[in-house]
């Protein structure tokens, strides 16, 4: 085993700068892999376990429907949830609002009022707030983290009182100071006995008013303690849940969703923004460690690609020392080794290389933003383990075939005389069977798709598999085709003689076709990404068939004899201005099979809007602009004019398996065991409805919604309880209207019928206005976001693969050494040499460009129809769209980074001398 080692390590000895560049490759590769996983690790250890985010350690919050102080939720939904064995802890909390005061100075009555400017409250002078919310809990544990003492439910004299952070910073107290309690002219001085770090979750500018949560407190105290300031026995405001350990709690909340709102008082989990991230903090975890398991794949394929083409120019150069060594030392079994050998050992320089730098770069961003990784750099096991399967599993898959090939070699193979380096054929066989692999994905994804969501898993596996083994096989033929078609053209465009460029790249077919695929690997999961995420986009992105904006009113609603006032602001088009009024009611029955699992679009609920149906979808100059997929507009309005008809999105139909003219059964949510009956009259396509009613506000009562309905607007208003218009939805009447100012004006039209508001309100208590260009804007940006962050990783494989790429332009540049010297002695010039290598390193960019685009495009095609039966966003089946500027800068990028690696080589070869070239032969470089 000695005499192995020693031979590997001369053998590696040989050609140093070989052994740096591919060192530096599997260096890069397990950097990004530690990177990754102990970026993963570190989060995790910086995560505080819900104390962050609006729920505390809770995981979930059950709340009444009503919005009302006076509605409280039933006893028998505490023991309802006490009795199953999925939830651990179930809190009941009271929540009132009162005055409260501390050291800081009370409200001035005499200080100006707070503005509304541009449809926004803005606040007025410091310490206008007297009233605060108080939180009566009889928990022994505190929602959140708290700095001091947490109150005893045992103590029910104790005057003491819990407050937050952020409030007793603006009640400027703190521990041991006393604050005052008021209500009914009777007041309370309760000692401040601890500080609660509680987040501060005010509403968005667009979003739903704050929900009941133990972030809704700002002061905390005994429940005894509460019946005696407020006077009346405990009511519960909402129910906090900690669930059990195993519980799924996706699962728990979709089952029990419908069954909540058949209680008495009709009550409801709550899912505002905010709940709704935090329940997704620990998936976000589990997309960052998938992410670390992507990226321990790619920097696998890249390192064992890299060091393929390592070994193998290797075993092709020292055929004869092989030889000899079989002759007089080596058995066939050690010549293996040796070739195991010398890659294991590039594995280990890369494995040891990645974690140095791997931990400064931890340990400089852990100096310098102390903030992220507040527990330091941390590089553990998971982290290790994975670098070590990227690049000793790279570095063993990249030495079977080179090790095979070196056995083969026989002791007589010594006498022979040298091969001359001549094209190699095409392995016709392989590369049938390859084309027949590749349409496997899109026929199993498109023509045959899986009936079953356990198939889904199974069909992604071997369709991607079966396109990526197929695309691998026709790499020799895309590597021939261009070395024969492209030659020629480069070859005019460089100004070099053709013959110079003929069979550059496949005189070492399989040298060539490995560093294509390796480039190949990262762009081609580039492109895969910019299709799936722009083509998933499209969905989500609202398209022509909505108005120009939508006015949010406050609480309370606009007056319908105030439309004709907001008609004829300016801006508006007094034509094309309808009032809504906009209600988020439960399915009586579970159509979409959201308990079973819940997607964007498979949730328990939708939002239904009522509005005048002629105006909108009929006549001549209808305010929609809608593409109809089932049913007539006309037929739909008049059934819309008649009674409870509707109009759904066509994704609805295929969700439910409900048809034009099936009916559903909805339950109005202020409304214990009612329900009110709907038929469906007609489906149009409503690309983008999903952001349009998130950030206008139309998802009142959940986060989630699995559509969003049109019917006529007396029969919601009537089904609902309506009595004012909530929103009105307009275009406007030239392209260069200010949104800002129409809101102004309707919040004054809207002052005039209702109280001037108050010092305790809140900022953003005001008419809004959401244009739909907006949130196109908004939507294009979060998603180019995601796409961005998501792309950085194979972008890395490929600056990786950028290393194996000058590694096979070095080792053909060697090679051909002699062949160069004696051109340069008829007179080929020192530039036509350097352009033709040059050309060389385009053409195998070209090569990997060509497998990328082809692999990327079907990629993520495929992705999103697969994504349509087991993603949470999906459903919506998408046209294909393929982002060509990003795609065309990531070939851009591919070309220049493949030409760019040809350039020292070129450099240093041209640089020598024709006597010295023919000397040199085949010495090292």
């Amino acid at each position: 085993m000695s005499k192995v080692a020693k031979l590997a390590i001369a053998f590696l000895r040989e050609h140093p700068t070989r052994v740096v560049l591919t060192s530096l490759a599997t260096t890069a590769a397990a950097c990004m892999v530690i990177w990754l996983a102990s970026g993963y690790d570190a989060l995790l250890q910086s995560f505080d376990q819900w104390a962050t985010v609006a729920l505390g350690h809770y995981e979930l919050s059950i709340a009444p429907i009503s919005t009302t102080e006076l509605t409280a939720v039933p006893q028998e939904v505490v023991k309802a949830m006490r009795a199953d064995s999925s939830v651990a802890v179930a809190d009941p909390m009271w929540l009132k609002r009162t005055v409260v005061r501390g050291n800081a100075k009370p409200f001035d009555p005499t200080a100006p009022r707070n503005e509304i400017k541009q449809g926004r409250l803005e606040e007025g002078p410091p310490n206008v707030r007297s009233e605060y919310s108080v939180l009566s809990s009889s928990t022994a544990n505190p929602p959140f983290d708290v700095e001091g003492e947490w109150l005893d439910a045992d103590q029910s004299d104790a005057l003491e009182v819990v407050v937050r952070s952020d409030t007793a910073q603006r009640l400027e107290v703190t521990t041991g100071d006393f604050i005052t309690v008021s209500y009914n002219d009777k007041t309370w001085k309760l000692q401040v006995i601890g500080l609660l770090k509680a987040p501060s979750l005010g509403a968005g500018a667009y979003a739903v008013p704050n929900m009941l949560t133990p972030s809704a407190g700002d002061i905390f105290i005994a429940t005894q303690l509460g019946e005696k300031i407020f006077g009346q026995p405990a009511q519960i405001s909402f129910l906090g849940l900690a669930m059990a350990p195993d519980a799924d709690v996706n699962q728990f909340r979709f089952s029990w969703a419908p069954k909540l709102s058949r209680f008495d008082v009709p009550v409801q989990f709550q899912e505002a923004y905010e709940i709704e991230e935090a329940l997704d903090e620990s998936a976000a975890a589990d997309n960052l460690r998938m992410q670390s398991y992507a990226g321990t794949g790619i920097s696998l394929l890249v390192a064992m690609l890299v060091i393929f083409c390592t070994l193998n120019m290797g075993v092709t150069e020292r055929v004869r020392q092989f030889a000899i060594l079989r002759a007089v030392a080596l058995t066939r079994r050690q010549v293996c080794l040796l070739i195991f050998a010398e890659g294991l050992l590039l594995a280990t320089i890369g494995f040891l290389g990645g974690l140095l730098i791997s931990w400064l770069m931890l340990s400089g961003v852990s100096l310098a933003v102390p903030g992220i990784l507040r527990h330091g750099a941390t590089i553990g096991a998971s982290s290790l383990t994975l670098a070590a399967v990227a690049t000793y599993g790279g570095a063993i898959l990249a030495a079977a075939i080179p090790a095979w090939r070196a056995t083969r070699v026989r002791p007589v193979d010594a006498m022979a005389p040298t091969a001359q380096s001549a094209p190699m054929g095409l392995p016709t066989p392989l590369i049938l069977f390859g084309v027949a692999l590749i349409p496997v994905n899109p026929i199993i994804t498109f023509i045959f798709p899986p009936t079953a969501e356990t198939q889904v898993l199974s069909y992604f596996g071997i369709g991607s598999v079966s396109m990526a083994i197929g695309f691998v096989m026709i790499a020799p033929t895309v590597v021939f085709l261009v070395d024969r078609l492209m030659g020629p053209i480069l070859a005019r465009v460089l100004g070099i003689d053709a013959k110079l460029l003929e069979s550059q790249i496949t005189s070492q077919l399989w040298r060539t076709t490995a560093a294509s695929i390796s480039l190949a690997v990262g762009m081609g999961l580039f492109i895969s990404v910019q299709v799936w995420g722009f083509t998933m986009l499209d969905g989500f992105l609202v398209g022509p068939w909505a108005p120009d904006a939508v006015l949010a009113f406050p609480k309370g609603g606009l007056p319908l004899e105030d439309v004709r006032k907001i008609a004829q602001i300016q801006g508006v088009n007094p034509q094309q201005c309808l009032p809504i009024v906009v209600e988020q009611p439960r399915f009586v029955e579970d159509l979409t099979g959201s308990a079973e699992r819940p997607s964007v679009i498979r949730q328990d609920n939708l939002v239904i809007v009522g509005i005048d149906p002629d105006a909108a979808f009929d006549g001549s100059n209808p305010l929609f602009d809608l593409e109809w997929v089932a049913g007539t507009p006309q037929e739909a309005v008049r059934q819309m004019r008649a009674g409870r008809a509707c109009i759904v999105p066509d994704h609805f139909l295929a969700e439910s398996g409900l048809h034009v003219g099936d009916n559903f059964d909805l339950a109005p949510p202020e409304d214990a065991g009612g329900s009110v009956r709907y038929v469906i009259a007609g489906a149009v396509r409503l690309p983008g409805w999903h952001w349009q009613t998130k950030l206008t506000g139309f998802r009142s009562r959940t986060h989630r919604a699995a559509a969003l309905a049109f019917a006529n607007y007396d029969v919601v208003a009537e089904d609902f309880d309506f009595s004012t218009a909530t929103h009105v939805w307009l275009n406007f009447a030239s392209t260069d209207v200010n949104p800002d100012q129409i809101a102004e004006a309707a919040e004054r039209i809207l002052a005039v019928d209702r109280p001037p508001i108050a010092a305790t309100s809140e900022v953003g208590d005001g008419v809004k206005i959401m244009p739909v260009e907006k949130i196109r804007q908004m939507t294009r940006n979060n998603a180019a976001r995601w796409i961005w962050a998501v792309s950085q990783l194979p972008i890395a494989a490929v600056a990786i693969a950028g290393f194996g790429v000058l590694n096979v332009i070095l080792a053909s540049v060697r090679a051909r050494q002699w062949e160069m010297g004696v051109l340069r002695s008829i007179g080929i010039s020192r530039s036509a040499i350097l352009r033709a290598i040059v050309a060389e390193g385009a053409m195998i960019g070209i090569a990997a460009s060509l497998l990328s685009v082809s692999f990327g495009v079907m990629a993520g095609w495929c992705g999103c129809g697969i994504a349509q039966y087991v993603s949470f966003f999906g459903g919506l089946h998408p046209a294909l769209n393929i982002p060509w500027p990003a795609v065309s800068l990531g070939l851009l990028y591919v070309m220049a980074l493949s030409t760019l690696s040809a350039v020292w080589p070129a450099l240093s070869i041209s640089r020598l001398s024709p006597l010295t070239l023919l000397q040199r032969g085949r010495a090292a470089i």
